[in-house]
């Protein structure tokens, strides 16, 4: 999703095939500063105890790269 939002469809199947909209997006961890803690506690505190740091890692790592790219 994050790379149709920037660089368009890729699979060239859609609306949006090929049409760049240069919008970046980001993964609701790296998020997680910017959210209320009463509101992260409440919405996201079970999910985040799924995902161990290793992944976290990776995710934002992945996310920052697509958006640099």
């Amino acid at each position: 999703m994050a790379q149709t939002f920037k660089s368009g469809d890729p699979s060239f199947a859609g609306p949006l095939a090929g049409v760049a909209l240069n919008i970046e997006s980001y993964h609701i961890l790296e998020l997680q500063d910017d959210i209320p803690e009463k509101v992260w506690e409440k919405e996201m505190a079970m999910y985040e105890l799924e995902i161990e740091e290793e992944a976290r890692e990776a995710i934002c790592s992945i996310m920052k790269d697509a958006r640099t790219s």
